[in-house]
């Protein structure tokens, strides 16, 4: 309905900013002496309704009765615009975010009131998430229960049934939601990932995961206070606003505080995770419920096909030790034991069992139960390369050749892979034959010396001795050879697990000088030895600290091997790359980091 416009009432009020018409319309009401807020529209031609609502007419009819600014009394107004969603400043917010049947407000503010008409009612006080006076810094409190559900919004009606309250302070540091949502309301939305959520979707998120991360995951929403509700909406906010990957951070980070047993994702986040399955009947959280879905199906042993938050998982990403049997038919010790050597299992306190450091990918799954029905028995794998258990035994106890299960006591199985790694080490010595040296296979020169076949493997692989063969793509340890000659004659220099640095440096094809600096930096393990020849004390360069280095580091000039570039033209482009070399000081060829160049 249009009227015209009004004229002030001669009884009129100061209109405060931020308060709601149905506030305003209280305060004329208690001014010019009518008994309830719904007598007096009535009486100046306005709809309770109206006023409530924030409809555009009654507003402006009212901030004309009032002498007030029609446009500044329905920024503070909850207008409904559509069934469902009321505007609030700059917000057009879902009615969910509201409570509008229970008001309420700052005892502070009313205790301040000199005159009855002194108190008024803010429309950011109606939104759940606002709980706390701007001005004061106080919590607010309830306001009495209407005897009417038609005076629910007369606020001076509630005013006189009040008995004065004591609040506590608010900690600034727990009030950063409540400020974003009153910027939001004043100034509208940015454009984070926060930002475009909507309103009671970004308020009520915060919270909600917010409530997980201050007071964990078996709390109960209903025994929250104001002061943890403010305390867990800043520290949800605190996530949310850095976006999507922080809140799965922060729900891996739960996770992996908590050992992996029989409690699944309903346990580790259960004051979230039922908070969010009571908003599926709101499409707006599918973001977020997406997001919380999609997180745990790729980090729960979820069987494919399982519902989670309204949907079937699409497939199973990762899994127990019991999901992984029971879905595989693979044996439980052969899963176990290689999920161990693989640092992703240890043992229990009993010994007798294996606890899982955290769920296993179907992936590395399917890498075991493949490579198990690839292992070969002691006997297949002397066979295949040409030798005795014996001998197998022993190049294993050397740490020449890696059983799959590194358990002592598991039963000895080698992997295809293993093998073919280790006659790669032997292949890579291969050089041509040198006239005038007498060549023997391995196993005939560590007879003619006395010393055990497995020592002589390592000395050979230690001194990066020349082999020969008469096929390059030997598949058997008997075909290939060493000169007698050569052994004799790194034999008789070896010591014990070492190697001079000369000859350190000619294996790892750099200078003296970079050696040295390898060495002063730890870089390599350096050991004194006394030399038999002279009997002085020399450092030397521990032979395993070089197996080490060669995994770990890699030198210009094998860079510039592999590119076909001049060393000087390869370290101009890596530095330029802003790759940082080893610190070894002047005059010392340059070493890169191997995972940070490859």
């Amino acid at each position: 309905m249009m009227f015209a416009m009004a004229q002030a009432l001669p009884l009129s009020v100061e209109f405060k900013q931020g308060e709601t018409a149905a506030s305003l319309a209280s305060r004329l009401t208690r001014k010019n002496g009518a008994p309830r807020v719904i007598t007096f529209s009535s009486d100046v031609g306005l709809t309770y309704l109206g006023i409530t609502n924030g409809e555009p007419d009654d507003v402006v009819r009212l901030a004309s009765l009032a002498g007030c600014s029609a446009v500044d009394l329905r920024h503070g107004t909850p207008q409904l615009t559509s069934p469902g969603w009321l505007q609030l400043g700059a917000e057009t917010i879902k009615f969910t975010a509201f409570n509008r049947t229970a008001l309420k407000a700052c005892p502070e503010c009313l205790r301040e009131a000199t005159k009855s008409t002194d108190a008024a009612h803010f429309g950011v006080w109606q939104l759940t998430s606002v709980r706390t006076c701007k001005r004061h810094g106080c919590y607010l409190v309830p306001m009495p229960k209407a005897r009417s559900n038609k005076d629910t919004f007369d606020f001076m009606h509630l005013c006189d049934q009040y008995d004065p309250i004591l609040s506590e302070p608010a900690n600034e540091s727990d009030l950063k939601l409540e400020n974003y949502l009153r910027d939001r309301i004043e100034n509208g939305p940015g454009s984070s990932w926060l930002d475009k959520l909507p309103f009671h979707v970004a308020a009520q998120t915060c919270e909600g995961f917010g409530l997980l991360l201050t007071q964990g995951a078996s709390f109960k929403r209903d025994d929250a206070t104001p002061a943890q509700w403010a305390r867990a909406g800043s520290a949800g906010f605190d996530v949310l606003r850095k976006g999507p990957d922080a809140v799965r951070r922060k729900l891996k980070e739960i996770q992996e505080a908590h050992p992996v047993d029989n409690t699944l994702y309903r346990t580790r986040y259960r004051v979230f995770f039922e908070w969010l399955r009571h908003r599926d009947d709101d499409p707006a959280f599918d973001v977020i419920r997406d997001l919380v879905r999609d997180f745990i199906f790729k980090n729960f042993p979820i069987a494919e096909g399982a519902i989670v938050l309204g949907r079937p998982c699409p497939e199973q990403y990762v899994h127990s030790l019991s999901t992984a049997r029971s879905r595989y038919g693979v044996s439980g010790w052969q899963l176990a034991r290689r999920l161990e050597a693989m640092g992703l299992a240890t043992r229990n306190t009993s010994g007798r069992g294996f606890v899982l450091k955290r769920y296993v990918s179907t992936e590395v799954i399917n890498d075991i139960v493949t490579d198990s029905d690839a292992l070969l028995n002691a006997g297949e794998t002397a066979s295949k390369l040409g030798i005795e258990r014996f001998m197998l035994t022993k190049l294993t106890n050397a740490g020449l050749i890696s059983k799959y299960f590194a358990d002592k006591n598991a039963y000895p199985h080698y992997h295809p892979r293993e093998i073919e790694r280790f006659l790669a080490v032997l292949r890579d010595l291969i050089a041509a034959k040198v006239s005038g040296k007498a060549y023997l296979d391995i196993p005939s020169a560590s007879h003619r010396l006395r010393i055990p076949t497995e020592r002589v493997v390592e000395i050979i692989l230690r001194n990066r001795i020349a082999l020969a063969a008469s096929d390059p793509d030997a598949v058997q340890f008997p075909e290939f050879q060493v000169a007698l000659e050569d052994l004799k004659e790194i034999i008789a220099r070896d010591h014990e697990g070492t190697i001079r640095p000369a000859r350190a440096a000619e294996i790892l094809g750099l200078n003296i000088r970079t050696i040295r600096g390898l060495l002063d930096q730890n870089f390599l393990k350096p050991k004194q030895v006394t030399e038999l020849q002279t009997g002085r004390k020399r450092r030397y360069v521990c032979a395993k600290s070089m197996e080490r280095f060669r995994e770990r580091y890699i030198s210009v000039v094998e860079l510039s091997n592999q590119s076909g570039r001049l060393p000087g033209a390869e370290a101009v482009i890596r530095l330029d790359q802003g790759l940082k070399p080893l610190p070894l000081g002047t005059r010392c060829r340059l070493i890169f980091r191997r995972d940070d160049v490859l």
